[in-house]
This record gives structure tokens, sequence and C-alpha cells, in this order.
């Protein structure tokens, strides 16, 4: 798998992760619906440091 296969993976899941993790309740998959969980925010957090490595692979691959 090419590099920048892997860096658009890592983008889209990380937004995805970001997006399910905040989104839970929404979906009825969340706890307490007045409240942002510890599990939420932890992978709201993941899905953005996924997203910023992603982005940051991408900008490191050089044209060929």
């Amino acid at each position: 798998m090419s590099n920048k296969t892997l860096s658009i993976i890592m983008m889209v899941a990380g937004i995805l992760l970001f997006a399910i993790s905040l989104g839970a309740d929404v979906l009825g998959i969340g706890g307490d619906l007045s409240v942002i969980g510890w599990k939420q925010l932890t992978g709201a957090g993941a899905g953005l440091i996924l997203f910023i490595l992603g982005f940051l692979q991408r900008r490191k691959i050089k044209p060929e």
C-alpha cells in the first residue's frame, strides 16, 4: 500500500472516529444524553490525532 493511500485512510478513519465519538449520544450508542463522557472525549481525541498524523504523512509525500 502506498504512503498516499495510507495517509488518506488515516485521515478518513480519524474523521469518522471523531464524528462517531462526539455523536454517540445522537446515534443511540452513548450513555447519558445530557453530557459528553470520558469515553467520547477519548475517542474524539484519538480521531483527531489520527487525522493529524494522516495529514502530516500526506504533506511529507514528495510528488513523483
